[in-house]
């Protein structure tokens, strides 16, 4: 009986229990003065003071400031209405947060922004150049001020000679986007390559020190950075893909193990599928595409690849020799190659992966002005499958589409063009002759309009980097 009783007293406090409950939150303060990206220099004081504003009579708020800085596994925290920081950290890019706490009702409420520490190298323009036999780096300020030979200046010696390239170092899938380097490469020593800082442009170290066992000679190809920021590319002939499987701020992280294993020697510049698990390259002795499967690591594969038709031309028995290679937005495959006999043949093939790699050869034919390509030819592509070329002082467009060659407007004043480089996907093309620097407009409907154009560079450049 005394059980019937209590579950009716239980029904009964169930059916009275409407559920009518009336909440009401409290006002979210008004928060003003924080912008979502702070540039501050190293040295310079880093001030962001907030208004907050609110209606709430009671409200009290609390104000902390914290500072992520995950390369050195930490974090620091300031309190106080306002952040006023002497900025000391190493430039990079730091996310950071405001916490505003109400201590009336234990409210918090964020807001999300970001540092962005530099130096006065943090933006502008890296231009590598050949000064007779002696390869110069020189920095271009945003306002176009030329800081000529600036490498030397800082290290008191010179660069690896026959200067190749400046590669920067992205990795495409952290944010904020770390500074993880350049790399300068060369082509006339055992060691011929040097990792600087992105922001002070200092060395880190050379390239036979990015080994964990440093070959005796580490002479580079074409290299590129990775979709997580470490090198990958030709060296000493061969394959070698930068270790990513640890943390980006980690002293070994982007450094090289063994290459690649197997009988090959590859062309000096391969291509590297940012999407699909393999890569290609050509084989210098015999002539012919190869292949490398890339299942967390690269395996080489050779010819073990599949051909749909080999009516046009077959990708395992090209017998030319490569003037440039390249694969545009991870999909078709060109070539410019001399066979024998002089002729300067084009080739087209599309590659993809099915669970194997497969070739499609869709053409080979003799380029339409051999006449223009000189042993200086410098070649870029763009992401429409258009390219262009140098020949002597002049800059020619090339449409592999309807074969059309046109010569672009710029005139370079009789100098020879030696370098040639597509940014801002597809829209700009740099190119380069003794003393100077041009960045040409080659979007829709431009032939080459001189955009900007940078003087008193040292000797011919051979490659530039614009960091903004």
């Amino acid at each position: 009986m005394a059980v019937l009783t209590a579950c009716g007293l239980l029904q009964l406090a169930c059916y009275k229990d409407k559920g009518n409950y009336d909440y009401h939150l409290p006002e979210e303060p008004l928060v003003t003065g924080v912008d979502s990206l702070y540039n501050v220099f190293l040295g310079d004081t880093l001030i962001v003071k907030p208004t907050v504003t609110t209606t709430d009579a009671k409200a009290w708020f609390g104000y902390s400031w914290r500072i992520l800085i995950p390369k050195e596994f930490r974090d620091t925290t300031f309190t106080g209405p306002a952040l006023k920081l002497v900025f000391s950290l190493p430039p990079d890019r730091y996310a950071a947060r405001l916490t505003i706490t109400d201590s009336s009702n234990g409210m918090k409420y964020f807001r999300e922004f970001e540092i962005e520490g530099k130096t006065q190298f943090s933006n502008g323009t890296l231009v590598l150049s050949r000064e007779g036999n002696t390869a110069q780096l020189s920095f271009v300020k945003p306002d176009s001020t030329v800081m000529p030979r600036i490498y030397r200046a800082l290290h008191g010696v010179d660069l690896p000679g026959g200067p190749q390239q400046i590669i920067d170092l992205v990795h495409k899938y952290i944010s904020p986007t770390p500074a993880l380097g350049y790399w300068i490469t060369g082509s006339e020593t055992n060691d011929a390559g040097v990792q600087i800082s992105t922001n002070t442009l200092l060395q880190i170290k050379t390239l036979r020190n990015n080994f964990f066992d440093p070959p005796a000679v580490a002479k580079p190809g074409y290299l590129e950075s990775s979709a997580t920021g470490v090198l990958q590319g030709v060296i000493n002939g061969k394959l070698y893909v930068g270790a990513s499987q640890t943390y980006y701020g980690s002293d070994v992280y982007g450094m090289f193990g063994l290459a690649t294993a197997g009988d090959y020697e590859l062309y000096r510049r391969a291509a590297f599928n940012s999407v699909m698990p393999y890569f290609l390259g050509y084989d210098l002795n015999r002539k012919q595409f190869v292949a490398f499967t890339n299942f967390g690591s690269a395996a080489y594969i050779g010819t073990g690849y599949q051909v749909t038709d080999i009516t046009q031309f077959d990708p395992k028995a090209v017998q030319l020799d490569l003037l440039h290679f390249q694969q545009i937005n991870d999909n078709n495959c060109f070539a410019f190659g001399k066979a024998i006999d002089g002729t300067l043949y084009e080739l087209k093939f599309g590659a993809a992966f099915k669970g194997y790699v497969e070739l499609s050869p869709v053409y080979k034919r003799a380029f339409a002005q051999p006449s223009l390509i000189t042993g200086t030819t410098q070649w870029a592509g763009t992401p429409a499958e258009i390219f262009y070329f140098t020949s002597g002082d002049k800059v020619y467009r090339y449409n592999p589409l309807n074969q059309e060659i046109k010569q672009l407007v710029t005139d370079f004043g009789g100098k020879t063009v030696t370098m040639v480089k597509v940014t801002d996907n597809g829209n700009t093309l740099i190119a380069g002759v003794d003393g100077a620097v041009y960045l040409l407009d080659i979007s829709t409907g431009k032939f080459g309009d001189i955009l900007k154009k940078y003087v008193s560079i040292p000797g011919s450049p051979v490659d530039v980097v614009v960091r903004k």
